[in-house]
């Protein structure tokens, strides 16, 4: 993924002035959600759930009872392999991958995170996560966006979007993940409003 990319976020109108001005440029203390998406093609579900199994050994795991009345049956083995395998890979996709050196910094602090791939057909589907941060340190975002991109340090200044797609590559969760194939689809940044992200 190119970080010079920037028509994958959905930016605010840089040019248009008012009161959005201060908010889309992020400030400290303020809590922020990202939400990446991707088309996945499974091209090899033996690589990707192989994969999931070493992971689950080195994870700790809770087992939970399933419900009955949420487990229905799957309608053909194909069906239910697609659903194994984007279940071993939303399991896979951590959303903070890609973000330490942000994090190490004191940039933000994650405060959750979530993630989810779903089959559409037995070897394609959709992928999305999504991490929320607490804003720490805006200035250490930018200047490390500058310094991987300095042709972009106007926009970067202008947008904390634009900063985070370039101090950090949204797509990195899937880099390290075998067996498929993605396109890269949105990247949506917003400001949660306060009560929402009151008492974490």
């Amino acid at each position: 993924m190119d970080a010079t990319q920037l028509g994958l976020f959905e930016l605010p109108d840089l040019d248009q002035p008012g009161p959005s001005e201060r908010s889309r440029c992020g400030r400290n203390r303020e809590t922020w959600s990202l939400t990446t998406t991707a088309a996945v093609t499974v091209v090899d579900a033996g690589a990707l759930l192989e994969a999931y199994a070493r992971a689950e050994e080195d994870g700790v795991m809770i087992n939970l009872p399933a419900d009955p009345q949420t487990c229905e049956p799957q309608d053909s083995d194909g069906v239910a392999r697609a659903n194994e395998a984007f279940d071993a890979l939303a399991w896979l996709i951590w959303p903070t991958d890609g973000l330490d050196e942000l994090r190490e910094a004191g940039a933000f602090r994650i405060l959750s995170v979530e993630s989810e791939a779903v089959a559409a057909s037995i070897d394609r589907g959709k992928a999305a996560w999504t991490v929320t941060v607490k804003l720490t340190d805006v200035d250490q975002l930018r200047r490390l966006a500058v310094q991987a991109n300095p042709a972009q340090a106007q926009l970067i200044a202008e947008s904390l979007a634009v900063a985070w797609q370039n101090a950090a590559d949204p797509f990195a969760p899937l880099h390290s993940i075998p067996g498929i194939r993605w396109q890269p689809g949105g990247v949506t940044l917003e400001q949660l409003p306060e009560r929402t992200t009151k008492g974490r």
